[in-house]
């Protein structure tokens, strides 16, 4: 009795075995649609036979442990090909954005208010005196400044709008972070309690976690010690658990150091992101981020302030420093022309500059040579010039002695008629403005700045057309917003002279200097180098985008052979459980054919 009644074991192992794998078939059936589930196997093998003198007698069936199907190297491979197609993604919706702001199609943007701005000045050529004309040009140099300044903004607000993305990203890794931390040290917990029992579910989970947090700013895990079942598709369990970010371990085991965030150090309010050891040292990461949508964003929004590891700024602040190079070259270019139109007096901007500073190389675009004023009466005739010469050293107090020396200008003999005479020099070292003042404003005499190459009264704003410095401040100087009448088409103070509404059109055509945030100098015309930005633009999120797509097409591809080896198949499983249902089913027959057995010996008299 004893004997048949221990062969109950057997079947009643075979019932257990397979209930454990007709319950793992459901759960993997459940989970499906699960994206990050891993389907998970039974593995099982026979009992320890029970020995006896000349045999062996099986004992049922043992069930070893569940685990998922899960390789660590495809899966390695997906999230590699994930984050790439992230950055791609996040780098093309910025670009894409940008690129909007330049539309450059006919009758719209930039280059077609820059058309406009210039035939302005030759419908003024036409029509000198006409004040309908003057008050046209106005509209259009200020439509122009004002799209400029509008660009100009909408890149500065989406540079920030990706800042603070860039703050969310961060914070949702900081949380992920925390979230894998506290599964390594559930998953160790459970692993720990038995050697076959795997925490199969909590390491799914933490995949996701780990998958996500990837995405967002490019992370480097470090499992050491994996091995994995007799199946090659299994490889999970590791020794240790290391994630690091920038070179530093966000996560190492069970414990975790957050990402801190700071941007009140540097003007352009661009987060920094810096890493906090548990004994408080700090290091910045920013440089050190280039995976992901972190990644992605700084490589947008970089400033001045947060260079990259390689020393370059974000592509919008490139864009931003092209546009306020090109409204600076225009502007000077103009100013410096249109400080040849005759007037009574003359003044600058206010400057960043003293008496003893030296004004090549002062940060503003002077450069050597010489430059004249010359003196016109009220018929137009020229009466006197003076010649002022820039070197290498000559500060604005050598330019205002120059212009206040005792010097017979127009060789006459007469030491009462020249410029000094009839003008005086002064550089304000309080106000820091230039001015030229006429001594006896009654005589009507005139000046004009005419240049040979020193860009002087374009660089320091003399008696300027446009105000302003960059793409931010551009516009229409003030006295001809509130009086467009005011805008001279001459050169020569007489009425019916337009010279200088002809200056003005040939600038159109002409190649000029515009000098980068780096000081590298650049010749070419208005309208060429906004085309050559524009296009850069346009470029760019062209260039950007064909590599997204053939990241996308990679990442697909290896999506599929990671879902091969991991997803459920529906299919497999219901095979699966008609096979589980099968066994369970034999087995139960046994208990049945045992039972019976013990019943006739029962009933044996």
């Amino acid at each position: 009795m004893g004997g048949l009644l221990s062969s109950l074991n057997t079947p009643y192992t075979g019932l257990s075995g397979h209930q454990v794998m007709v319950d793992t078939t459901g759960n993997n059936i459940a989970n499906a649609n699960n994206e990050f589930y891993s389907r998970q196997v039974v593995r099982s093998s026979a009992q320890t036979p029970l020995w006896k003198q000349n045999y062996a007698l099986g004992q049922g069936l043992h069930v070893m442990t569940v685990e998922r199907i899960h390789d660590e190297y495809t899966f390695s491979r997906y999230k590699k090909a994930s984050v790439e197609k992230t950055y791609y993604d996040t780098s093309f919706s910025g670009l894409k954005e940008a690129s909007s702001y330049f539309p450059e199609i006919d009758g719209v943007g930039i280059f077609n208010d820059l058309q406009n701005y210039f035939n302005a000045w030759k419908d003024i050529s036409t029509k000198a005196g006409d004040p309908a004309q003057k008050t046209s040009l106005a509209e259009q140099a200020q439509t122009l400044s004002q799209n400029v300044r509008d660009t100009r903004e909408r890149l500065v607000q989406l540079q920030q709008r990706l800042n603070d993305e860039m703050k969310v990203a961060v914070d949702e890794v900081n949380r992920l972070g925390s979230q894998i931390a506290e599964l390594n040290k559930q998953i160790s917990l459970y692993e720990n309690q038995g050697l076959n029992k795997k925490a199969n579910d909590l390491r799914d989970l933490r995949d996701k976690y780990e998958f996500e947090l990837n995405n967002l700013i490019g992370a480097d895990v470090f499992k050491d010690g994996i091995r994995g079942s007799g199946d090659d598709q299994i490889a999970d369990f590791e020794e240790s658990y290391t994630l690091t970010v920038g070179g530093m371990a966000l996560v190492d085991g069970a414990s975790f150091h957050p990402l801190v965030l700071d941007n009140t150090q540097n003007a352009s309010g661009i987060y920094e992101i810096k890493y906090q050891r548990s004994d408080h040292k700090v290091y910045d990461l920013t440089n050190s981020l280039s995976s992901g949508k972190v990644g992605a964003i700084l490589d947008l929004i970089r400033t001045d302030d947060v260079l990259g590891c390689n020393g370059n700024i974000g592509k919008l602040q490139e864009y931003i420093n092209q546009l306020d190079t090109f409204a600076q070259g225009m502007i000077e270019a103009t100013n410096n022309i249109y400080a040849q139109t005759a007037q009574t007096g003359a003044s600058s901007d206010v400057l960043n500059i003293g008496t003893q500073d030296a004004l090549v190389n002062s940060g503003y675009n002077v450069k050597e040579g010489s430059f004249d004023v010359v003196m016109y009466n009220k018929e137009g005739e020229p009466i006197g010039t003076r010649t002022v010469t820039i070197n290498s050293s000559t500060t604005m107090q050598d330019i205002v002695n120059q212009l206040n020396a005792n010097i017979d200008d127009n060789a006459d003999g007469n030491a009462s008629n020249d410029f000094d005479d009839r003008f005086v020099a002064t550089f304000n070292n309080d106000t820091k403005t230039f001015a030229i003042t006429s001594k006896n404003p009654s005589e009507e005499i005139y000046i004009s700045f005419q240049d040979s190459g020193t860009n002087f009264a374009g660089a320091l704003g003399v008696n300027r057309f446009f105000e302003g410095s960059s793409a931010l401040d551009m516009n229409l100087a003030l006295k001809y917003r509130d009086d467009p009448t005011l805008i001279h088409a001459y050169r020569e103070p007489v009425e019916g002279n337009f010279e200088m509404a002809n200056l003005m059109q040939e600038l159109q055509n002409q190649k000029i200097s515009f000098f980068s945030a780096d000081g590298t100098e650049h010749q070419e015309t208005i309208s060429g180098f906004f085309r050559f930005l524009s296009s850069k633009v346009a470029s760019d999120a062209e260039a950007t985008n064909a590599t997204r797509e053939t990241k996308e097409a990679v990442y697909v591809s290896i999506k599929q052979e990671y879902k091969a080896i991991s997803e459920v198949s529906v299919d497999d499983e219901l095979v699966n459980l008609i096979r589980y249902q099968s066994g369970y089913s034999a087995n139960a027959k046994m208990v049945t054919a045992i039972d019976e057995m013990i019943n006739t010996i029962l009933g044996m008299k």
